[in-house]
């Protein structure tokens, strides 16, 4: 059953989101009329685990959750995939399953862990920003790889872009650089172990280059960019 729930209840399993990727998000819903803003909530169901303390861990849209906190948007449906309230598990053993099903992403926005999940954030505005995330996710949109159904994929890309260094030169600031780089090494044979790989001809290859290019600077205009929460 899909019930409503105050957002700032629902409790993160991950340490970080891309907050290129919520500006963007933000200025898209910002324009939705009534009725499409509705319709954009009802498609959101947020899948939850209630967990041993009867906490609502979010399994998946931490995104969009920060979304809705930036436009004043509180309460969100949500649905209970697995309650384990009344299981007899230790604390222990039910961080260690959140894990191994990969209901948890303990990594920081560095891409350092495993970290403890008593450092984890109590709501979504401790949420840190985690530009690679970012990074994935444009590259994605660009169609430079596949979406997956895989929990946390788009961290995995994340983290094989920051192992190549690809804001270090020039920060944000080097963004469209980046992207565009990003998008060569999405195709490339170090990459073919990732979730969602895909080899695209040249011809769509630019095309994703292109794509790329204009996300970067369309996120270099908007001045909404969020910090923090």
């Amino acid at each position: 059953m899909k019930k409503k729930v105050n957002l700032l209840e629902l409790r993160p399993t991950q340490f970080a989101i891309g907050m290129l990727e919520v500006d963007e998000k933000i200025k898209e819903v910002s324009r939705f009329k009534r009725r499409k803003r509705k319709t954009f909530l009802d498609d959101h169901v947020v899948p939850v685990i209630r967990g041993i303390d009867r906490a609502l861990y979010v399994v998946d849209h931490h995104h969009f959750l920060v979304v809705c906190y930036h436009l004043g948007i509180r309460k969100v449906r949500y649905k209970v995939v697995e309650d384990l309230s009344r299981s007899k598990i230790t604390y222990r053993a039910f961080w260690k399953w959140m894990n191994h099903t990969r209901n948890s992403y303990p990594f920081c926005q560095f891409g350092e862990g495993p970290r403890s999940e008593i450092y984890l954030p109590k709501d979504v505005r401790g949420l840190a920003d985690d530009p690679y995330r970012s990074i994935a996710w444009f590259v994605r949109k660009a169609g430079a790889f596949e979406n997956s159904d895989r929990n946390f994929a788009e961290f995995q890309w994340a983290n094989f872009f920051r192992k190549k260094g690809l804001l270090n030169s020039h920060g944000l600031s080097g963004l469209e650089r980046a992207l565009v780089e990003a998008v060569t090494l999405a195709q490339s044979k170090a990459a073919k172990g990732l979730p969602g790989f895909g080899k695209l001809n040249l011809a769509d290859q630019a095309k994703a280059k292109e794509s790329v290019v204009k996300k970067a600077r369309a996120a270099k205009r908007n001045k909404k960019h969020v910090q923090s929460l």
